[in-house]
């Protein structure tokens, strides 16, 4: 999911000199990976929001790709509430923004898929643990070499044939290799605050994900807040594009004559 800490893995991939290929894809759009790479091997990264894993991989093969597929997780509870504070976690109404709810059941039964087909399964937390054990397990899973240059980092931005999208902050940071970027601490740690009902909800919804992924059935001290976090037509880009598209909408938005007034939160 996006929140989960693919971008950083994808970066270490993307390291490889057997690899070239999408830092971060288009959650809203198929996929899309560039073409005429010189790389042996294409990499190819996006997130559960709009598609579900199989979707995904489906789309890919009738281009004719021989997929070989990777999930990345993260304890769900920790990327929900990393998405209520980010501009891209739009708990919205529409295809391109649907509510979050629906993004964690596409992301829930992609990872039923994925243990029912045997696609590797990989555990952002697990970096801070051991991050190159952890690299090197991945690679073994995948039936690729170890490449040192997954930790170092020595190919820039420049160098990526996609690197267009992906975490702002990571994007700015100083790359002089992943232990210069990764703080462990960070990783590990599940606070903040989070609506009562959805935390309730993410714990009976992901009891199983939790309990085999290793991650705790309940969260205790997190700051609950009232209610649940309601999908809003105004959280959606498409209101925005409507409006841009319709100055005296926008207008009457603006002047509260309108019904596309933003709901409540």
């Amino acid at each position: 999911m996006q929140s989960s800490g693919s971008t950083l893995l994808s970066w270490c991939f993307l390291q490889r000199p057997d690899m070239n290929g999408t830092l971060d894809g288009d959650t809203d759009l198929i996929p899309l990976p560039p073409r005429g790479l010189d790389a042996p091997l294409l990499w190819y990264k996006t997130t559960i929001s709009c598609f579900t894993l199989a979707e995904q991989i489906a789309l890919l093969e009738d281009e004719g790709y021989a997929v070989k597929p990777l999930l990345v997780v993260r304890d769900v509870r920790a990327v929900w509430m990393s998405l209520m504070k980010k501009p891209y976690g739009r708990n919205g109404v529409t295809a391109e923004d649907p509510p979050l709810r629906l993004r964690f059941r596409r992301f829930l039964r992609s990872w039923e898929d994925a243990r029912e087909r045997g696609i590797p399964v990989f555990r952002y937390e697990d970096l801070a643990v051991d991050a190159e054990s952890a690299l090197m397990g991945l690679c073994k899973d995948l039936d690729l070499p170890w490449e040192q240059a997954m930790l170092d980092w020595p190919r820039p931005a420049s160098a990526i044939a996609d690197s267009r999208h992906g975490n702002a902050r990571f994007m700015n940071a100083r790359k002089a290799g992943l232990a210069d970027v990764f703080n462990p601490d960070l990783a590990l740690r599940v606070s903040g605050e989070i609506h009562e009902q959805d935390l309730v909800w993410l714990e009976e919804q992901f009891s199983p994900f939790n309990a085999a992924m290793g991650y705790e059935q309940h969260l205790a001290g997190l700051k609950l807040l009232p209610g649940r976090l309601q999908p809003s037509w105004a959280a959606s880009r498409r209101m925005n594009w409507r409006l841009r598209q319709k100055p005296l909408r926008y207008l009457a938005v603006k002047l509260g004559l309108s019904r596309y007034r933003p709901r409540p939160q």
